[in-house]
């Protein structure tokens, strides 16, 4: 029999998606092969992954990286274009839109335009107390007494075996790592635990280490907390045992590096 291939149409409308156990914003846009940052930019309110990604939550999927801006007053097509630094025409034309053919367009307060192409700013919620500049530790919430322990400079897994669920990007400067409940937690690095309790910023039970060489390393969403502020800890020694706490949909370590005196680096250019 004669065979037709139908070719298959480039969706250019947006979708609803409900988070499901053990989303992130960087597992949905695999799912839609999409950039991270996209689903973001296509949900208002949604600017930290980490703060704010929940079990349930209904999303709006976009068809194309880019944003989906909604229709202000005094909005024009020319004032999208200068805002966003996309051709206004991309815009008009963009078939998701209903604009394209129509002359005269004028936008309505309130309608939703897929922006193709266009960025934000991505904004994220820092884990822990607020490191003010030039002062580190000794900034208000960490434990700015003398350290027991200096690290190695040499990072080992923090738990075992090894599953990433969400990589370094722009709106997540860490690593999420698969885990069971209650799994043990390890210190990446000798050093000294500078903070260890509950994080109101949405990331549970967290712990930070200071390693001594100007690093730190953090550990958050465990379930318990086996070390305090002031500790000494040896690489490889459990400091938690990991859960779902603070703002989650799963089980999962959010790992990170940063630097005391700066900001977080991706941990896949420490860890063997």
């Amino acid at each position: 029999m004669p065979h037709t291939d139908i070719p298959k149409r480039e969706r250019v409308s947006v979708l609803r998606y409900s988070v499901q156990p053990g989303d992130t914003a960087w597992s949905i846009a695999e799912k839609f092969d999409l950039q991270p940052e996209t689903i973001l930019w296509g949900n208002e309110g949604l600017s930290s992954e980490a703060a704010s990604l929940q079990i349930g939550l209904e999303l709006k999927i976009l068809p194309v990286d880019g944003v989906l801006h909604t229709v202000q007053e005094g909005d024009t097509l020319e004032r999208l274009q200068a805002v966003y630094q996309i051709p206004a025409e991309a815009i008009l034309e963009f078939p998701g839109n209903g604009l394209a053919g129509h002359e005269g367009v004028e936008l309505v307060p309130g309608q939703e335009l897929i922006i193709p192409g266009a960025s934000k700013a991505v904004a994220w919620v820092e884990p822990g107390p607020r490191v003010l500049a030039g002062l580190g530790r000794r900034s208000p919430g960490f434990y700015s007494g003398p350290l027991v322990y200096f690290g190695t400079g040499y990072f080992q897994w923090p738990v075992s075996p090894i599953r990433i669920t969400q990589s370094f990007w722009s709106g997540h400067p860490a690593i999420d790592i698969d885990t069971y409940f209650r799994q043990p937690v390890f210190a990446a690095d000798r050093g000294t635990v500078i903070y260890s309790k509950w994080d109101t910023t949405g990331y549970g039970n967290l712990v930070i280490i200071d390693h001594g060489n100007g690093l730190w390393s953090y550990y958050a969403h465990n379930e318990a907390n086996l070390v305090r502020p002031g500790d000494g800890v040896l690489q490889g020694q459990q400091i938690a045992e990991s859960g779902s706490t603070g703002n989650s949909t799963g089980d999962h370590l959010d790992f990170r590096i940063r630097l005391a005196e700066g900001g977080f680096l991706n941990p896949l250019d420490y860890l063997p």
